[in-house]
């Protein structure tokens, strides 16, 4: 065993394996990412969820108005044809309708308690062992 590191610092390999901030690197993977990234979120279907309310609360402000002139009555109906098709060019997934709220936790996407954005199995879950404030289980 003491030969072939022995070996290791003779030959000179050990100096062209890189060193980053003090840690040496794998030789093959030396300056790639090959490893999974670690996210907050539970699946991608959350971080697609995440995604599509960045771009809701991008466009909002924008969308509002656009409306806003889509629906006016009396405005002459050639503006409200332009506004038609300003809206017809944002991003569909900028719309507020085409959003589905999924759990925070577990990412599910039916049975959802709105208030705390938790499904209804999360959130009994957590209810049991006192972890939502103000929450107690009915007793009678």
């Amino acid at each position: 065993m003491a030969a072939p590191m022995a070996r290791l610092f003779t030959s000179g390999l050990l100096e062209r394996i890189p060193v980053y901030n003090g840690f040496l690197m794998q030789g093959a993977a030396a300056g790639l990412h090959t490893t999974a990234t670690t996210h907050k979120y539970p699946n991608w279907k959350m971080i697609k969820e995440v995604k599509h309310r960045k771009l809701v609360k991008e466009y909002a402000f924008e969308r509002i108005n656009i409306n806003a002139l889509r629906k006016n009555k009396i405005l002459p109906a050639e503006l409200q044809e332009i506004a038609d098709k300003e809206i017809a060019d944002l991003p569909r997934k900028s719309s507020i309708s085409q959003l589905h709220k999924r759990c925070m936790l577990t990412s599910r996407p039916r049975g959802l308690v709105t208030r705390w954005r938790l499904s209804r199995i999360v959130w009994r879950n957590e209810a049991d062992y006192n972890k939502l404030s103000g929450i107690q289980r009915a007793m009678w």
